[in-house]
């Protein structure tokens, strides 16, 4: 089954996923990802002044993101802000805004993306993701999230197409694979669902050639599944 947002955005000339479609793409293959709801472009700071989260179907903490295919890092552009309750909304929504426009004036944003805060104590962060090699094609990528993969470059790399067996070698080969077990007093992860959704990304690529890169960061996986928090997808045309 091909991805009918990858097909429409293949049509209409985009490279670069928006976060908001990525999670789009994800869910198309039954990947769970948070609860969102996108403030659309235009008077984005009253639509925000009536926004009510119950309303929206959406619970606090949240994460509110601007949503540009020219700003792919909002980290580095500062275009990230936690939110707890309705009325720190307006004045968060300012600053991320000023903050795109100081980062990048030109770029074109199509909204602010609110997205459920899906972090806790009994989850891991992970990071999946794929290339496209010259010689072996696809290639997934699975590693220990957080400081982890910049400090010890904990990664396992898979060729396409992937059986259940190569992703539990992958975690077995992580040198922080027992924070993925009972650790610190929290349960073990379900390895289940991590395999399953590693499983999905190997299929998203199988039946997506046009893809280019896959980054799925962080993907926390807890003791009763996986939520995919953050993504990004880039197609080869």
């Amino acid at each position: 089954m091909k991805s009918k947002i990858l097909e429409q955005s293949i049509e209409k000339g985009i490279r670069s996923l928006t976060e908001y479609e990525a999670k789009q793409v994800l869910r198309e293959y039954d990947i769970p990802c948070p609860n969102e709801f996108m403030i659309e472009n235009g008077d984005m700071i009253e639509k925000l002044s009536d926004f009510e989260a119950k309303d929206a179907g959406i619970n606090y903490p949240l994460y509110m993101k601007i949503s540009s295919r020219d700003i792919l890092h909002k980290t580095d552009a500062k275009v990230i802000a936690k939110a707890s309750s309705d009325s720190e909304i307006v004045d968060k929504g300012r600053t991320i805004l000023e903050n795109a426009e100081k980062y990048n004036k030109d770029a074109e944003i199509e909204g602010i993306l609110l997205s459920e805060d899906v972090s806790g104590e009994e989850k891991r962060e992970l990071i999946v993701g794929s290339v496209l090699d010259e010689q072996f094609g696809h290639v997934i990528s699975l590693g220990i999230g957080g400081v982890s993969v910049e400090v010890y470059e904990d990664v396992e790399f898979r060729a396409v197409p992937l059986e259940r067996r190569d992703v539990f070698s992958m975690v077995e080969n992580l040198k922080g694979r027992k924070m993925l077990q009972e650790f610190r007093g929290n349960p073990p992860v379900d390895m289940d669902s991590l395999v399953e959704t590693v499983l999905k990304v190997s299929e998203i690529l199988e039946e997506n050639e046009e893809i280019e890169e896959i980054d799925i960061n962080p993907l926390f996986v807890g003791p009763e599944g996986t939520v995919a928090a953050d993504a990004l997808i880039t197609l080869t045309h």
